[in-house]
């Protein structure tokens, strides 16, 4: 008589997900580290292999190759603490939206932004850099532009929701003034040529849009800030 097949451990499952969730994260930090400091030609997969303590071939396994690496290094930055949740769903979007004054809706905004900058804008800085001799980091460059100009769209369309704009101004006009104020070239401009603190940063670019997208004489703000 055959003795019962015992079932597999339910944690060995567990164990290799967190693993390889753990050889994900040690290469996404190692290759943001080397894209930062040497650029996009003067990373290599081997290299990144390297830092993060695994083999070329785990990489090339995970990502792909390295431009999909620097995607997935770029939405980290943009995600940060929570990862599988996209920006517009994210906490700090979201109080945005709820928020009923549009004073408290920018102010939210520029504590929220300034916080994406400090963590994605030097990594735009690696892709505006290779654009200019690779097609594909153009498309690439373009695309993310691209992506935060739709991410900006919902914060315009919010403050319209909430009370006019300046001079009857449109969301598309909004999210345009908003896309070139909270770049990530006038963010890094300011930050490391200026030496202006993020903190700074944040309460110039809230006055900046406060002046650009509000109209004259709005009342202050009245509701109290969360964390982002």
């Amino acid at each position: 008589m055959s003795e019962p097949v015992k079932p597999k451990r339910k944690y060995a499952s567990t164990r290799r997900a967190g693993q390889a969730a753990e050889t994900r994260e040690a290469v996404i930090a190692a290759a943001r580290a080397m894209f930062i400091s040497a650029g996009w030609q003067g990373t290599t997969i081997a290299g990144v292999a390297r830092a993060a303590g695994v083999s070329a071939e785990t990489i090339y396994a995970v990502f792909g190759n390295k431009q999909a690496l620097l995607r997935a290094v770029l939405e980290r930055a943009v995600r940060r603490a929570a990862p599988e949740v996209p920006l517009l769903d994210q906490q700090g979007p979201q109080a945005v939206a709820a928020a009923t004054d549009q004073r408290t809706q920018i102010a939210l905004f520029c504590q929220g932004i300034t916080e994406v900058l400090g963590s994605v804008a030097e990594l735009m800085a690696v892709v505006r850099m290779a654009a200019t001799s690779d097609a594909d980091l153009a498309v690439m460059y373009r695309d993310l532009h691209a992506g935060r100009r739709r991410n900006l769209a919902f914060v315009a369309r919010s403050l319209g929701e909430h009370g006019p704009l300046r001079n009857g101004m449109d969301a598309d006009a909004a999210t345009t003034l908003m896309w070139r104020l909270a770049s990530p070239e006038l963010f890094l401009l300011m930050t490391q040529v200026e030496a202006v603190t993020p903190s700074a940063y944040a309460e110039w670019l809230e006055q900046a849009l406060i002046d650009a997208l509000l109209p004259p004489g709005t009342s202050t703000r009245t509701e109290t800030l969360g964390n982002n």
